[in-house]
């Protein structure tokens, strides 16, 4: 890795950990409906931090990344109004501001996801259809662990009492079509920030889980 990459991998990883450690703090306090008020802030700042630390950002990378925010907002807002695609759910308030009932926030999370993961499996050598596999299938486990969190601090609520099977078969594939397209055509895809961005914020969502006492 470049001294100047390096420097910048550096940098980040120290602002994410002092902002996941005042929310762990938090959260261990009990104040984490306080806290995450503030996720549409967070999510924000750390899809910042991921794009500084990509390898190279050209044309075809921010090209690639606005087009998965867009489509991922579209498609939640499909969701939403038909809840043919995830199952019936609705956004609550603390995702940020709302166009047409869906937090803009949520496109650009989507979008952050996707690079994230495929930075992370982009370094194996296997064939680019495998990686999206892999990532998509990472992205699904992500949720498994993002859903109870998000049902108790009103990011969205689901119609049934379960989180539907369907959500979750939507997502990978969803996250497989958008991935399969970044491995196609975004190079290169390395990222030192990605694996540090996902760990932490599992490692939030457990805390917050067993905190809280959540389940699905």
């Amino acid at each position: 890795m470049m001294k100047a990459q390096l420097n910048k991998t550096r940098l980040s990883l120290l602002l994410l950990s002092v902002i996941y450690l005042v929310g762990f703090v938090s959260v261990a306090l009990g104040h984490a409906d306080q806290l995450m008020q503030l996720s549409a802030v967070n999510l924000l700042f750390v899809a910042a931090l991921l794009l500084y630390n990509a390898e190279k950002i050209d044309r075809t990378y921010a090209a690639w990344f606005l087009l998965v925010a867009v489509s991922g907002y579209l498609i939640e807002l499909a969701g939403v109004s038909t809840g043919v695609v995830f199952g019936s759910y609705a956004y609550g308030s603390n995702l940020g501001v709302k166009l047409f009932e869906v937090p803009l926030m949520i496109g650009v999370n989507w979008a952050m996801l996707v690079f994230a993961t495929a930075a992370i499996v982009s370094g194996l050598k296997i064939k680019n259809l495998m990686k999206a596999a892999i990532a998509a299938s990472v992205m699904v486990i992500y949720d498994l662990f993002l859903e109870p969190v998000a049902i108790r601090f009103d990011f969205w609520s689901w119609e049934t009492v379960a989180v539907p099977l369907q959500n979750y078969v939507a997502w990978w594939i969803i996250a497989f079509v958008m991935l399969t397209g970044v491995f196609r055509f975004v190079k290169p895809l390395r990222n030192s920030l990605a694996i540090f961005i996902l760990s932490i914020q599992l490692a939030f969502f457990i805390l917050l889980i067993l905190v809280e006492g959540l389940h699905h």
